[in-house]
């Protein structure tokens, strides 16, 4: 009768546990993510410019647009992460001129951020300094207008060296 017993339960038990991971291993990937690997690096010869490794993944054509904001302090400011906070950075780099490959796999890649396309009289005109810094990689499709075209917007304190 024991034996009997435990068999039933232990048949229940893992037919619990399939049934619970079932749906775990079925679940799709996302079509866009990302996330940042490592540190941000400041080019020895022109702290204006840096290079930032991120992992990602895109399902379809998208356009990058990737930047790196300090403030005086060099800190994790979070006043970086809301809207219109360029006009509380020190230094801002950033570019809507790297290449990203969209074929739907996970790529590693590194990106780089300058201020050639900076503005005269644009806030953040000094450069990056080692602390933390405030790093934006979004992607957007390029055949839709406004913020619908967003498709990824991934954000992160990061330490820059």
């Amino acid at each position: 009768m024991r034996l009997r017993s435990f068999v039933a339960g232990t048949a229940i038990a893992a037919t619990s546990v399939l049934t619970l991971a079932a749906p775990a291993a079925a679940a799709p990937r996302p079509a866009y993510e990302a996330d940042v690997i490592g540190v941000v690096r400041i080019d020895p010869s022109d702290p204006t410019v840096a290079e930032v490794k991120v992992r990602y993944r895109c399902a379809e054509d998208a356009a990058l647009w990737i930047s790196v904001k300090q403030t005086a302090d060099r800190s994790a400011d979070p006043r970086l992460a809301e809207e219109g906070s360029s006009g509380i950075s020190a230094a801002w780099s950033d570019s809507h001129r790297n290449p990203v490959v969209c074929d739907g796999r996970q790529r590693v890649a590194t990106f780089r951020v300058d201020q050639v396309e900076a503005w005269p009289g644009r806030p953040g005109q000094a450069g990056l300094a080692r602390g933390d810094g405030y790093v934006q990689f979004c992607l957007t499709d390029p055949t839709a207008q406004g913020p619908e075209g967003l498709v990824l917007s991934h954000n992160e304190f990061m330490h820059v060296r």
